[in-house]
């Protein structure tokens, strides 16, 4: 690895190791085990030398002896295996699920255009699979090390059994090592790209699983299959490069270590008979040997391990730890309860470097009802974002109860809002654990008083297994209207004083839509509302409504106000009439 990945490594080091510390007397006794089974093993191959010329001399006094010897440390190193794994598992379920709830936490903590422009494969994979590897390949790393010490026991035992076949089996060892850190600088590259493919694969198959409806419907069956096709061939292509350069190198590793084993023989022979190595102690060096290669072996495997580690760890740390994805950032001050005055001074916006608001500004009053109107892409959902500081404005002022939205808290904010989108998320829960997202400790009759007036009561009272259904990922049993209508009751649960409809009755038939304006209209003068609507006939009533265009405020009045001054306005309406009838 060159500087900046040494460098890169060190600190993705430093940052497991504050997840694995936690379990610091797991591994504590992990170490002492190692320790202690590195000391043993170096004692087994002198015993079984015993053992052999004990057998050669005819001395069964002494071989029943050196045998119970080798018993005994074999039942003590199965021992240690015991508890060496035991403390494995939970240093590893500790480390686990600390890096995963830490990466949960951050990915929650990201703005919202960082989702917007990745895709989910990026942050599924960095949750699921990056952190499990690094939990898993950090704890690997252990066993290799303490397999290297271990085997570093039975190289001074062999060392001092026959100093000549020891320098043999340890160039052999070097050689082999040469070999598979050859093969392991060529894999790294190969699994660098593997990651970022399997990345893009994840995205898009759970965007199929998510669509799926939507691919039957269009009939694009064949289309998409070709699509998955092609993410899952350019993965297995790299997953085959990997195993082409392991079988290459395998193959060449495996012929050098047979030549190797040959000369090897050759040498003990030649020592033999020149009265250097006695037969029984060739038979030990022999059996022995391959646990020195072993040793340079596991040196690779923690040059893998160490690539891959570090592989894993840059993608998680970058979402955890680092700057690349950027955060949301709030302020100090803490307001229990807003009033519900809001205001724009001079706000811009841009997305992918296009402007969507342009010194926009504009003021609601508490417990004002507006609305917002214009063409598609004129705005109106940014403000909404802006307000509730999903999106972060680039200049201007957006205040609350004359508080600048960048130094309040996130609970300030949140808290104090409730919004309902055009495509609300209902999660794989229950419809009452769903409800109870918007207030943990809501009481039923809470609940159904939120949802008589989203008129949604009834249907979920047909259920059934009535409150207790479950709604499927993304409330698949249910229309996009009832989905709607539990959102709206999920907000109005909140009782915050800002509420914000943002297209919020697009999906509902026109009897229920008028049911929802009356919902609506009920929380007038007591709640400050903010409506986004296309349907202008559903906004007329509104204290004042807000014509946007191009980013920015073009006029503001009543309905009847601006059906007379404002032509854009008054071709909305038009249009909007037309589609009526």
């Amino acid at each position: 690895m060159h500087k900046d990945s040494n460098n890169n490594f060190k600190l993705n080091v430093k940052n497991t190791w504050k997840y694995i510390k936690q379990a610091k007397w797991n591994l504590f006794g992990y170490g002492l085990v190692s320790v202690f089974e590195a000391i043993v093993s170096a004692i087994l191959p002198l015993l079984l030398a015993k053992v052999i010329l004990n057998i050669t001399n005819g001395a069964i006094k002494q071989l029943i002896y050196a045998s119970l010897a080798v018993f005994c440390i074999n039942l003590i190193l199965y021992v240690a295996y015991f508890f060496k794994g035991f403390f494995y598992q939970r240093i590893y379920q500790k480390t686990l699920v600390g890096i995963q709830k830490s990466i949960a936490r951050e990915i929650l903590n990201l703005e919202v255009q960082e989702i917007d422009k990745n895709t989910s494969g990026l942050f599924i994979d960095r949750l699921n699979k990056d952190t499990t590897d690094i939990a898993g390949l950090f704890m690997e790393y252990t066993y290799w090390l303490s397999y290297i010490l271990t085997n570093v026991g039975i190289l001074v035992t062999l060392f001092i059994l026959n100093r000549y076949m020891f320098v043999y089996g340890l160039i052999t060892a070097i050689v082999v090592y040469l070999i598979d850190r050859r093969r392991l600088s060529k894999q790294y590259e190969v699994q660098k790209e593997l990651k970022v493919l399997q990345e893009s694969k994840t995205g898009f198959t759970s965007e199929l699983v998510r669509g799926i409806r939507d691919v039957k419907v269009l009939n694009a069956n064949d289309m998409i299959l070709k699509q998955t096709t092609e993410k899952i061939e350019e993965v297995t292509k790299e997953q085959l490069h990997i195993m082409n350069i392991r079988n290459l190198y395998g193959y060449i590793e495996n012929n050098v270590r047979n030549i190797f084993d040959l000369g090897f023989i050759f040498l003990g022979c030649f020592l033999y008979s020149k009265n250097m190595l006695q037969a029984a102690t060739f038979v030990i060096l022999f059996n022995y040997q391959s646990r020195v290669k072993n040793l340079f072996n596991g040196i690779a495997q923690i040059t893998e391990y160490n690539r891959k580690f570090n592989v894993a760890a840059t993608r998680v740390f970058e979402v955890i730890e680092d700057e690349k994805f950027k955060k949301e950032k709030f302020g100090n001050i803490e307001i229990k309860r807003l009033d519900g005055d809001i205001k724009f001074v001079d706000v811009t916006f841009s997305y992918d470097k296009t402007k969507v608001l342009k010194n926009m500004s504009f003021e609601v009053k508490p417990n004002e009802r507006v609305a917002f109107v214009g063409k598609s892409g004129a705005g109106k959902t940014t403000i909404f974002n802006l307000i509730t500081k999903l999106y972060t404005s680039e200049g201007g002022h957006i205040l609350l109860d004359g508080n600048d939205i960048n130094e309040l808290t996130c609970s300030t904010i949140r808290n104090n809002m409730s919004i309902i989108t055009q495509n609300p998320y209902i999660f794989n829960f229950s419809i009452k654990d769903n409800l109870l997202l918007a207030k943990e400790n809501a009481s039923m009759k809470e609940i159904r008083k939120a949802c008589k007036l989203a008129c949604i009561d009834d249907f979920i009272m047909s259920l059934p297994e009535k409150y207790e259904t479950k709604v499927g990922e993304n409330g698949v049993i249910l229309s996009g209207g009832q989905k709607q209508r539990i959102a709206i009751a999920r907000a109005l649960l909140m009782k915050t004083e800002i509420i914000l409809f943002d297209e919020a009755t697009s999906a509902l038939d026109n009897e229920t839509q008028s049911q929802i304006q009356e919902a609506i209209n009920n929380l007038k003068g007591e709640y400050t509302i903010l409506i986004v609507a296309h349907r202008l006939s559903t906004v007329i009533d509104s204290d004042r409504i807000f014509v946007v265009s191009h980013g920015k405020i073009i006029d503001n009045g009543t309905h009847k106000e601006l059906l007379k001054r404002c032509d854009i306005y008054k071709n909305l309406y038009n249009k909007d009439l037309s589609k009526i009838g």
